[in-house]
């Protein structure tokens, strides 16, 4: 009987205990800024502006460097294509999905879409390059 009366009157204090424990109120942000945790934030322009920056850049180029405007010297764009081509086909389709090329024309080489299409890959590789530039910077892998 006198360990039974033993855990018993621990079980009370211990409901006590937990009685005069204060739970934190505060918001999730205060309490991850206390814990000196850095939430992301973009100190930078926004993704669009970027996004048109490298595309007007890119138009520049053309208009200053090559002399056929309507379709200019892109051989570092192709061999950059090629090699995804044969080593990272996802990363292609991604690039080719959001450029919105169909799927069927995915084999395709850079030289034979047509100058719509051209644009819009160069647009989505653009926009790739600017969320590379947002992207966290200190990430942890879960192990």
């Amino acid at each position: 009987m006198r360990s039974s009366a033993a855990e018993l009157v621990r079980t009370e204090q211990l409901i006590k205990l937990l009685g005069n424990v204060k739970q934190d109120e505060r918001s999730s942000a205060a309490i991850a800024q206390q814990a000196n945790i850095k939430l992301y934030q973009n100190q930078g322009v926004t993704l669009d502006s970027r996004v048109n920056g490298l595309n007007q850049a890119a138009k520049l180029r053309t208009s200053v460097f090559h002399s056929d405007k309507s379709n200019p010297d892109n051989r570092e764009l192709i061999g950059f294509i090629e090699y995804l081509r044969l080593n990272d086909e996802r990363v292609l389709n991604m690039i080719f999905y959001l450029a919105g090329i169909k799927s069927e024309q995915h084999h395709l080489g850079f030289d034979e879409f047509n100058k719509e299409e051209k644009q819009s890959i160069i647009i989505a590789i653009n926009q790739i390059k600017a969320l590379a530039a947002l992207l966290p910077k200190h990430i942890a892998m879960p192990i």
